[in-house]
């Protein structure tokens, strides 16, 4: 499982240099890389709990997979960079080598999602795709809204209705354990469900009819 001293040296980490690690500062300053990483460790222990696999390893690889984008957001440079701080902290506090080195393998490599080697890095992988679909997608969309200067209930609806319907027909391929796909199934199906209270609340549709009864 993952340590609370290992999140708090991740929050530390990533808050000392580049909080977001993109550069959609402007836009989104809540969506914080070190909470992504959080949120996905606990996704890959949900997994695992299921799956089988190394909590630990799924976990960890998880927590840091992003890090790097605090120094380099480019694609493989955050990778390459992650692997290496991730490297780093785990030898400094005397972690475990021969899962170390499985753990940093998972960080270098996550950015290629088609055919992860192991059962622990389709899972971190898999935890990664999880993270922001359901209800942080309607929280998201609302605090997007909120920051622009143009604001109204209405214009954050269209922006979740269409996130949900990019989302309602999920490519399940790109999930590589049944449990993330039902995971995914679940969530798509709290949002769809959320979009139709939100229409009929500000009147866009009649909730029996939109339900078919």
């Amino acid at each position: 499982m993952v340590e609370e001293r290992m999140v708090e040296y991740v929050r530390r980490y990533i808050d000392e240099r580049d909080p977001i690690g993109t550069k959609l500062k402007r836009r989104f300053p809540f969506r914080l890389l070190a909470e992504h990483g959080r949120r996905c460790a606990v996704w890959a222990e949900r997994i695992c709990a299921a799956e089988g696999g190394d909590a630990e390893i799924a976990g960890i690889a998880a927590l840091f997979h992003d890090i790097g984008k605090c120094v380099d957001s480019t694609q493989e440079g955050h990778a390459a960079e992650g692997a290496r701080i991730c490297a780093e902290y785990l030898a400094g506090i005397g972690f475990d080598r021969e899962k170390s080195a499985r753990i940093v393998e998972i960080v270098r490599n996550h950015i290629h999602h088609e055919n992860p080697p192991t059962l622990e890095a389709r899972i971190e992988s898999d935890a990664d795709l999880l993270d922001e679909v359901g209800a942080l997608t309607v929280l998201w969309d609302a605090m997007a809204t909120g920051a622009e200067d143009e604001q109204s209930y209405e214009i954050a609806y269209e922006r979740i209705r269409k996130v949900y319907e990019k989302l309602s027909s999920p490519d399940l391929t790109a999930y590589h354990t049944a449990t993330a796909k039902r995971f995914i199934a679940e969530r798509v199906a709290f949002l769809g469900e959320f979009v139709k209270n939100l229409e009929w609340e500000l009147g866009i549709t009649d909730l029996g009819k939109a339900r078919g009864t």
